[in-house]
Formats: structure tokens, C-alpha cells, sequence
């Protein structure tokens, strides 16, 4: 099997989380934006030293433009309001119930956009404006759905 593109996955089932928090699930997911603006960053201040580093500042440009890292958290934010879930970062996980730590993951899964979002039973757990949210939010997205 080979994988092209961005691919997120999100299951009802939820294995023990031990003392992982919601702050460690967004951590995770917006990763790749953070190291993203860190690229940028270390690519400007070569520039602004003299250094021949156009090219790693094109590159780190268009990935940080790519995943629009800038507004990551801002994204992240309005998923969980969206969906009514959890947003207390220092929260534990297995303190949440089971539908609480199911928003939350899928929160983190819908502000990502990846090219392929596979969802399981994605309506479960949820109230009317969490599925109004849902609903708006699978309309616009410009990848594949499953």
C-alpha cells in the first residue's frame, strides 16, 4: 500500500489515553504547522544574516503557506467550539466521557483538512449543532471523505 498525500483517521474506538491531554492531541495534530513556522523562521534569519538561503525560504514559505500554519491554533479553536467539545488544554483525556474525548478527536481530524478523511460513524456522540457544524464543515472540505 502506498500513501500519497495527508490521511487522518478517526475511530470511535478509544483505547485507554493513560494521562495524555487534549493539549497533547492538538499538539500532535498541529505539529507539523509549528515545525512548519520554525523552518521559516530559521530560513529568514539565515537570509537576514547574508546567507544563500532563498531557496529554503521558498520551501519552508510554500509549506507553511500549504498547511496555512499561521492560523493552526485559531482553526483548532473553532473546531472544538463547533462541535461543543472539550478545550481545556490541561484536560486528561480519560477524565472526559467517551463522546467528550470523541469531539475533541474529531475536532483536532476536521481543522487539519488532509486529503483523505476516513471517519467512523462520525455522527455519534453528537448534539444539532455539533451536527450542523459537521455537516458544513464535510461540505467544504476539499479532499476525499470516507
Amino acid at each position: 500500500v502506498t500513501q500519497v498525500g495527508s490521511l487522518v483517521l478517526v475511530k470511535q474506538d478509544m483505547a485507554t489515553e493513560d494521562d495524555r491531554t487534549v493539549g497533547d492531541l492538538i499538539a500532535e495534530a498541529t505539529a507539523p504547522s509549528r515545525a512548519a513556522l520554525q523552518a521559516l523562521d530559521v530560513a529568514s534569519a539565515a537570509l537576514a544574516t547574508g546567507e544563500d538561503a532563498a531557496d529554503a525560504y521558498s520551501a519552508a514559505l510554500e509549506a507553511a503557506r500549504l498547511l496555512d500554519a499561521w492560523d493552526a491554533e485559531r482553526r483548532v479553536d473553532i473546531a472544538l467550539a463547533g462541535l461543543n467539545a472539550c478545550s481545556d488544554r490541561a484536560r486528561v483525556l480519560s477524565t472526559l466521557s467517551v463522546g467528550q474525548r470523541y469531539r475533541v478527536r474529531l475536532a483536532v481530524a476536521l481543522w487539519s483538512t488532509p486529503d483523505l478523511l476516513l471517519l467512523d460513524e462520525p455522527t455519534n456522540h453528537l448534539d444539532a449543532a455539533g451536527l450542523s457544524f459537521l455537516t458544513e464543515r464535510l461540505r467544504d472540505h476539499p479532499g476525499g471523505l470516507a
